[in-house]
């Protein structure tokens, strides 16, 4: 029996998931500086490979814990089954490959959207022609709540609320949640609709932690589930086994 494990190192979490053939069998937020990943190998000793994607560093530390097999580290360099359309392919973040990778393991030579709401918010286009073509970065929804507090003498410290919003508001904390999240869904849907006038027949992700505050108000959108990632990396692995 062969597994295969899959690790996503975040800006402020690294998870990993245990794939058997195509199906999850385990998955776990994990600490890169602790042996957790050791532990995990020795729990599941048929996991034979691996592959890595790192926006927040930690790379050598899961490397030595994982020795032992053969691992992939996610870059430019590595076989995808598109192509980069960036001026310069060495800057672009491994997590937005792995994002790419499971709009196509979804929806396979179609146009595509990804839009992964996490500590930043980006926008990631798959063309029906199989070319990678990035899009805008901007602040993610806790990022905009802690610069609000950390730059200001008053404001104060908020989080996203479940809350239905309002345009007028009769408290900070509700006036801070209304501008925050109402102007990432706004902003969201004005480049939706940007993309669909020049992509036909687009399918939209909406990806990452955050995505939860904005279900039900955005449609013909699919909200993607918590493994939609690891589901790019495994077609990764499995593109670059078949090479």
């Amino acid at each position: 029996m062969n597994e295969v494990i899959t690790i996503d190192i975040g800006n402020t979490k690294a998870k990993y998931a245990v794939f058997h053939d195509d199906s999850i069998v385990e998955s776990h937020v994990f600490d890169p500086l602790s042996d957790d990943l050791s532990h995990l190998l020795q729990q599941h000793p048929h996991i034979n490979k691996g592959i890595i994607s790192s926006v927040g560093g930690n790379i050598n530390e899961c490397l030595k814990q994982l020795q032992s097999i053969e691992m992939i580290v996610l870059s430019h360099e590595t076989k995808l089954p598109f192509s980069l359309n960036y001026k310069d392919k060495s800057k672009i973040g491994a997590d937005r490959l792995a994002l790419v990778a499971a709009a196509f393991n979804e929806k396979p030579h179609q146009n595509s959207l990804v839009i992964d709401i996490g500590t930043c918010i980006t926008y990631d286009i798959l063309t029906a022609d199989d070319r990678h073509l990035g899009g805008p970065i901007s602040p993610g929804m806790k990022l905009r709540f802690k610069s609000m507090h950390e730059h200001t003498a008053l404001l104060p410290l908020c989080e996203p609320t479940f809350d239905n919003l309002n345009i007028i508001c009769d408290d900070t904390v509700e006036c801070l949640q209304s501008g925050v999240q109402l102007g990432v869904l706004h902003e969201i849907k004005d480049f939706i609709e940007l993309y669909s006038l020049k992509f036909n027949n687009l399918n939209v992700f909406i990806s990452g932690g955050d995505n939860i505050f904005l279900q039900n108000k955005l449609k013909n959108c699919t909200f993607a589930s918590s493994n939609f990632m690891f589901n790019g990396l495994r077609l990764i692995l499995k593109y670059n086994d078949n090479q």
